[in-house]
């Protein structure tokens, strides 16, 4: 028996991962180099070249989700930051135009958040929050096993919150470990592991900080769980300790320790939160 597919995407600012959805998982995939610093033009060709090399006979559909606010009914994006040329452009009719099929576009991070709950560690929960580390910081919620994304699908845009000197982006991403200590965090995480004070120090640091914006969060939202997902969350260990010595000084302690923090363990979650809320908008 052939199960139909839906090819989907998750575009993020370095990279554009690519893999096709058929019956409840990622059967195949692949990450792509992705320069987000290209014309609009350029980067929907490259899109399609994505999206082709996933196509069969039996694809119904394409699910997208980007790093910016969406117009999820017309499939609008805009005022992507790491994507000049993306302030406003019509990324669904575009695709539609050229490849005949339903396309389905939402922000990454809900999209991750939905693969998480229908999918990963969020699964069995009503109320969660998952938070993406990578090259900047964004939330998803799932409220009442229900997506919440805002109006404006702007819900849960963290990063750009006012902290110290600058926003939470800049203390709470990879940006982090190359503006205060000059190095990446993949580099400064392999320092860390091999005992280095000064890295094991900034990952506590981190932690830190981080917990001051999962502060905000749980003073909004008050989830069951936090599901940390991104490039930075494969250093859950070294900063989860900061986190919880941050939320130590939380004003409502029962929250804390009614919540649950858990490092996301599945590689597409994107993926198959995109393909999900495409099945839930044909229906």
């Amino acid at each position: 028996m052939s199960f139909p597919s839906i090819v989907t995407l998750d575009i993020g600012g370095t990279k554009i991962n690519a893999g096709r959805y058929v019956n409840g998982v990622i059967e195949q995939s692949h990450a792509y180099e992705f320069y987000a610093t290209s014309s609009s033009d350029d980067i929907e060709r490259f899109i399609i070249h994505c999206i082709d090399a996933f196509l069969l006979p039996s694809t119904v559909g394409i699910a997208i989700g980007v790093p910016c606010i969406v117009d999820t009914q017309l499939g609008v994006v805009y005022n992507a930051v790491n994507i000049p040329s993306w302030q406003e452009f019509a990324l669904k009719d575009r695709l539609e135009a050229h490849f005949k099929l339903k396309v389905y576009v939402n922000n990454d991070v809900n999209c991750f958040t939905v693969g998480e709950h229908i999918f990963g560690a969020g699964k069995g929960y009503d109320a969660i929050v998952g938070l993406c580390l990578g090259t900047g910081v964004g939330a998803g919620f799932v409220i009442q096993n229900q997506l919440y994304q805002g109006r404006n699908c702007s819900a849960g845009e963290v990063g750009e919150v006012q902290y110290l000197n600058s926003s939470i982006d800049d203390y709470c991403s990879g940006r982090f470990f190359d503006i205060e200590y000059g190095v990446n965090g993949a580099t400064l995480a392999k320092q860390a592991r091999s005992g280095n004070k000064e890295a094991i120090d900034a990952f506590e640091q981190f932690g830190l900080h981080l917990a001051q914006a999962i502060s905000y969060l749980l003073l909004i939202i008050d989830p069951q769980v936090i599901v940390i997902g991104g490039s930075v969350a494969h250093s859950f260990d070294l900063f989860i300790e900061g986190v919880r010595q941050g939320l130590s000084t939380f004003p409502y302690q029962k929250v804390v320790d009614n919540l649950v923090i858990v490092q996301s363990t599945q590689s597409n979650s994107a993926l198959l939160g995109a393909a999900q809320l495409h099945l839930e908008s044909v229906r």
